[in-house]
Parts: structure tokens; C-alpha cells; sequence
């Protein structure tokens, strides 16, 4: 009919909506698109060219292994540090945009697997594709916590058939990694911080409720500055960045800048120095 958009319509204008607000919101409606920016889209449902369909990552779970072990080279052969990174960077990858969409306009993005594509550059996730579906409209954390759950509880369980990492902890890292977004999108977005974090929590809640064993939490920091009073996100459980630099928990006390910026065992006093002078020296 004339002048009522098509969902391939609906999801571009969405996902340019979104990018405006911070480029780590936006993502790819076609494969093409994505390729326009030196990225080469895939033949095929398979992987090819570094993108990878989400259906052949909850079936196929030799794609799964390929990424751990290509994160596994990366990390000097720690697996349990290169499940951590997988879990953590896909979450980022898929859950971004839909955080994103969910708080700044109560809207459901469609992750629907066989439609959905993530392109893996090197050991990272940097691209997400929505090539089809249909957005949801005033959608609650349930749903935002379905697509999820169906996304990432089978990959989940790959990695800990693979690799030295549990269930739990991998779950807890989901929950870490939905912290990051929500603090961008109420600071970008002009939401309360304390309401968006309420509500990303609600999405938590229903990852329990379909049967994630979350155990840890992210947390809340306030920063005062000068220009009033902010926040950062303090995950709940360590990313194992420091078994890279052959550290030990402890030696987060002398050497914070090894840790991770949300790492728990980073002191607050620390972080939040470090936060309060980025914001200074922030432009007006």
C-alpha cells in the first residue's frame, strides 16, 4: 500500500535511529550493507567471510568451537579465558542494539536466528545484521529476555563442553555485559539512570525465570564531577583479563590498569577517579 513502510523499511529507519544516538546501537539490515563498510557478506546460510547466520551457531557446534579456539590463539591458549571473551563479546554484539532499542523506545528488535547474522573480525564480534522480522512495539523485558535466551543459552552450553569455564559464571557474564549499554543509553538517551538500570535488571530477572543461572550482578557507581553526578557499571564477575598478564586478583591493588574498567576487583575509589577525569576532560 502507499505510504506504509515495509519491515526491511521499518528495521533500516530503526537501526538509523539508533546509530545516531551512539554507532554501537546501530546494526546491519542486509548483508550488503554491511559489506559496504570492508566487511564481505556471507554466501550461502554458512559461514563465509566472516559472518556467521545465529541458526548455524545454535546447531552447528563446530562454529561455536571455531570461534573459541580462534579466541583461544589470541589469548596466549587460555580457554577459560577465551570462553569468557566469547560469551562477554557476542553478548555485546547481539544484545547492544536490543538494549538499545528497548529502553530508548520500548521497542523489540527482531533476533529472530535464521535472519540474524554476526560478523567475526579477527577474535571480535563487530557487526550485527537484522535482515528481517518484524519490530515489536511496547515490548516488556520478557520478550527482550526471550530472544536472548534462545540466542545464547545453546552457545553457552557449547563453550562449557569445550572449555575449562561454567554455565554460571558465563551467565553472570551475560548479565555484566547488558550493564555497559544501559549506562550509555540513559546517559545519551536523557533517561533516568537509576530507571534504566531498574529495567534492564527486569530483563535479567526473566533470564532467571527461563532457567539462567545468573548468580553475580552488575552494580551501580556513582562519579561526581563537575558537571554534576554520573554513573558506571561494576560487573559481578571477573573477565579473566588479568590471567593474560599472568596477574593474580590481588595484584589489582597495584596494577588496576592491567584489570578490565568494570572489573570487580578493581577498588571504587580507583574507578572512579579514573572515570571523574575522562569526564573533565571532556569537551563542554
Amino acid at each position: 500500500m502507499p505510504g506504509v513502510l515495509t519491515e526491511t523499511a521499518l528495521l533500516s529507519a530503526a537501526a538509523l535511529r539508533l546509530e545516531r544516538v551512539h554507532d554501537t546501537f546501530g546494526f546491519a539490515t542486509t548483508v550488503d550493507d554491511a559489506a559496504t563498510v570492508d566487511r564481505p557478506g556471507p554466501t550461502g546460510s554458512t559461514t563465509h567471510g566472516g559472518w556467521t547466520r545465529l541458526t548455524d551457531a545454535i546447531t552447528e557446534p563446530r562454529t561455536v568451537q571455531g570461534w573459541l579456539g580462534r579466541i583461544a590463539r589470541a589469548t596466549g591458549g587460555h580457554r577459560n579465558v577465551a570462553a569468557s571473551y566469547l560469551v562477554l563479546r557476542l553478548t555485546g554484539c547481539v544484545a547492544t542494539p536490543l538494549i538499545a532499542a528497548y529502553l530508548l523506545e520500548e521497542r523489540g528488535l527482531p533476533l529472530d536466528p535464521p535472519t540474524t547474522y554476526v560478523h567475526a573480525e579477527h577474535d571480535q564480534f563487530d557487526v550485527l545484521a537484522l535482515t528481517g522480522g518484524r519490530i515489536d512495539d511496547d515490548v516488556d523485558a520478557g520478550a527482550v529476555a526471550l530472544r536472548l535466551h534462545r540466542v545464547l543459552a545453546p552457545v553457552i552450553d557449547t563453550v562449557a563442553a569445550n572449555a575449562p569455564y561454567g554455565v554460571r559464571t558465563m551467565w553472570s557474564s551475560v548479565a555484566d555485559r547488558l550493564g555497559g549499554p544501559t549506562v550509555l543509553a540513559a546517559s545519551l538517551g536523557g533517561l533516568d539512570p537509576s530507571t534504566a538500570w531498574r529495567r534492564t535488571q527486569d530483563v535479567v530477572d526473566r533470564l532467571t525465570d527461563l532457567g539462567a543461572p545468573i548468580r553475580r550482578r552488575p552494580r551501580l557507581v556513582e562519579v561526581p564531577w563537575s558537571g554534576g553526578l554520573a554513573v558506571t557499571s561494576v560487573k559481578g564477575t571477573c573477565c579473566l583479563k588479568y590471567v593474560e598478564h599472568d596477574l593474580r586478583p590481588r595484584d589489582a591493588a597495584h596494577s588496576p590498569a592491567a584489570f578490565c574498567g568494570g572489573c570487580p576487583y578493581v577498588d571504587d575509589g580507583v574507578r572512579v577517579a579514573k572515570r571523574r577525569a575522562a569526564l573533565e576532560r571532556r569537551p563542554s
